[in-house]
């Protein structure tokens, strides 16, 4: 029994660590309330009507049809953020053995995979370079931290990350790409009964799943006529909650009274007048149009200060097209082309800071998922990763520290960003 459970601990080490990490960081850091501008929307569901948003509220009214307290909320909340740790502490840890090597030179996971064409034992480095990628990852604002921020906490983008982690676990361990497709597409409707931003932030990640899952021998253009028929289904489902879905309350201040008698969480009048209410033309003058200089200005130093995960991400993405096959280069340019996903958030709303989290997310965990599925461009990218961390690795720790020392992301912000422009322009006006 001894014996097992230090095979157990030892086979699943990487998982142990990385959630005790997260979790701990979880435990200091954790807000005591859910942030007023969300919360009203823990106590609405679909007897309101059909629109995104409601998915979360309808299934707490599940288990408090009459009155949802904040404390139930909060609790929710906060097992939510544990369940979302495990799966994606999962996911790390299962692409880390995944790309690791005996001394043989041997995966220890089985052969014969689908996108291995060239022989795996040329990548022995590949596992220490997407550690190297995942520390990254889990030092810089974008980690999982930004999501329990004070201005974040009780914001739906946790589920939709969680819906998403969910496809990619059934995609680990699913061989069939027709089987593939169910998970695949049902987590993708999920998220966007959640949220309606799913398809700006995480749809990358499933369309990356797509992909691979095209990409093996034993799929046909039946499955890629079957893939791109449910992104259309996804895309379609989008315009509904987007446009074309409403709630059936009149007027603002009837939904606030009725929501007031429901719950005793903070109720948002604004917010809700801005998404149900206002016109576009109005919550475009008054949100998006509002300080818009600002936010482009801090836009750009928040980039500065990035730019090491920047080098990073490009040194990475350049290396993957370099070692790609010509016939299948075009899968590459795809899933980079995928990233353009994030532009319309940035330019039709004000949180850029949560769109920088879930990008800096969605960068990561994209290369996770093609290391995980033993894809040979990645894993040749990650094997020169090593290479040049052990070439330089003064710049690689230089460069962990400096995003590491970054604070997470708040909804709209850096929190560093002002503060940078600031101290800098202080800095300019002394020397000047």
């Amino acid at each position: 029994m001894i014996k097992k459970a230090k095979i157990f601990l030892y086979t699943f080490r990487h998982e142990f660590l990385i959630f005790l990490l997260l979790f701990f960081t979880l435990l200091c850091q954790l807000p005591d309330r859910l942030h007023d501008w969300n919360s009203a929307w823990y106590a609405m569901d679909y007897s309101l009507g059909f629109d995104s948003r409601l998915f979360i509220g309808s299934l707490l009214h599940i288990f408090y049809p009459d009155f949802l307290p904040a404390e139930a909320a909060y609790t929710f909340v906060f097992l939510s953020l544990i369940l979302l740790l495990l799966m994606l502490s999962y996911v790390l840890g299962y692409a880390l053995r995944q790309t690791e090597m005996t001394p043989a030179g041997q995966p220890f996971a089985k052969a014969g995979q689908p996108f291995a064409k060239i022989p795996f034992g040329k990548y022995s480095q590949a596992g220490k370079g997407l550690l190297l990628l995942i520390a990254f990852y889990l030092l810089c604002p974008g980690s999982p931290s930004y999501l329990w921020t004070s201005e974040n906490m009780g914001r739906f983008d946790a589920y939709l990350l969680l819906v998403t982690l969910a496809a990619i676990i059934c995609c680990f361990h699913i061989s069939s790409p027709w089987l593939q497709l169910i998970p695949i597409t049902l987590a993708g409707l999920i998220a966007l009964s959640i949220h309606q931003a799913f398809l700006f932030l995480f749809f990358p990640l499933l369309f990356t799943l797509y992909m691979k899952a095209a990409d093996g021998k034993r799929t046909s253009k039946a499955y890629i006529i079957s893939a791109f028929a449910a992104m259309a289904v996804m895309g379609m489902a989008f315009l509904y909650f987007q446009f074309f879905s409403h709630i059936r309350i009149p007027s603002c201040e009837e939904l606030v009274f009725l929501l007031s008698s429901r719950t005793d969480l903070p109720i948002s009048e604004v917010a809700l007048n801005y998404e149900y209410f206002s016109t576009v033309a109005q919550s475009s003058s008054d949100l998006v149009l509002n300080l818009l200089g600002e936010r482009i200005r801090y836009g750009l130093v928040t980039l500065f200060l990035l730019s090491p995960l920047a080098a990073l991400y490009l040194y990475v993405w350049f290396h993957i097209l370099k070692s790609a096959m010509k016939k299948e280069k075009w899968i590459y340019i795809l899933l980079l082309l995928s990233h353009l996903c994030f532009v319309p958030a940035f330019l039709l709303t004000i949180d850029w800071g949560r769109w920088f989290g879930a990008f800096l997310t969605m960068q990561a965990l994209q290369i996770v998922v093609l290391a995980a599925k033993k894809d040979v461009p990645v894993l040749s990218a990650l094997h020169s990763l090593e290479g040049a961390f052990r070439k330089h690795p003064y710049l690689f720790i230089a460069a962990g520290i400096w995003v590491g020392s970054l604070h997470k992301f708040q909804a709209t912000l850096l929190p560093d960003a002002p503060v940078f422009f600031t101290s800098l322009y202080k800095l300019y006006r002394l020397i000047f």
